[in-house]
């Protein structure tokens, strides 16, 4: 097409305007490189996968209606509807827990009401038996954490094969706790890795003993070592040369 406009007779030269505007555009384009913005956006999109991959895994393991009611609650939690959150999660435990529910419920309440009582009964003001109901609740609280923690322990014990009461399993325990990682797992393979390293040990050192023995000759002489002699003819020959 010709730069060249035919406008009213008169003719009308923009090749220069054009010429001018195409250029940044140009030098933009060539500015850009486009294999660095390639590396950049496959790292953003690896980073994206690595950020939703264990959300994705958590997902993928539960069935399709309690994921979607788990996408609810966090859908809830993010849009700060903080009373479709509590009530999401009051009615999931509710279910969760069954007949147990009112056992955890009544629990906590009473943990409350002892702890007003003991507070009225001392004379403390309003705002200082508030202090001391949340300072019992935390007890509790952390209470049942503890209980929940001893029961998951005693079981990955069980699960390796152990007694919980038994010395074994305790030297276990007080192995996982010197571990950054806290794994219990790991402190028991640690330490059967350890015990067999201990047998092999003596076993090289009571078959080091028994080669050096002096074995008993085939005629009785003490002292002369016999070819293929077993260990148990190498001390019977030692304790001939040195008679109790």
């Amino acid at each position: 097409m010709s730069e060249i406009g035919d406008i009213g007779g008169a003719e009308l030269d923009f090749s220069s305007e054009i010429t001018t505007e195409a250029a940044p555009e140009e030098g933009l384009a060539g500015d850009v490189n486009w294999e660095e913005r390639y590396r950049a956006e496959v790292q953003d999109r690896i980073r994206e996968r690595e950020r939703y991959k264990p959300i994705k895994q958590v997902f993928d393991g539960m069935h399709p209606e309690d994921a979607q009611a788990v996408q609810q609650f966090a859908q809830a939690w993010a849009a700060g509807d903080q009373d479709a959150a509590i009530r999401w999660m009051v009615d999931h435990a509710r279910s969760l827990a069954g007949d147990n529910f009112t056992q955890y419920i009544q629990g906590q309440q009473q943990v409350v009401n002892n702890a007003v009582a003991q507070g009225q009964a001392a004379g403390l003001t309003p705002e200082a038996v508030q202090q001391l109901v949340q300072q019992q609740i935390a007890q509790y609280q952390e209470q049942q954490q503890i209980q929940q923690y001893t029961v998951e322990i005693d079981q990955t014990i069980r699960n390796l094969g152990l007694e919980p009461e038994t010395p074994f399993a305790h030297a276990v325990i007080l192995a996982a706790t010197n571990r950054e990682d806290l794994s219990l797992e790991a402190a028991y393979a640690d330490m059967e890795n350890q015990i067999l390293q201990q047998a092999q040990a003596i076993v090289e050192r009571r078959r080091s003993a028994g080669a050096a023995m002096p074995a008993a000759s085939p005629n009785g002489v003490a002292g002369i070592v016999s070819p293929g002699a077993s260990p148990r003819d190498r001390a019977m020959a030692r304790l001939a040369q040195n008679p109790i």
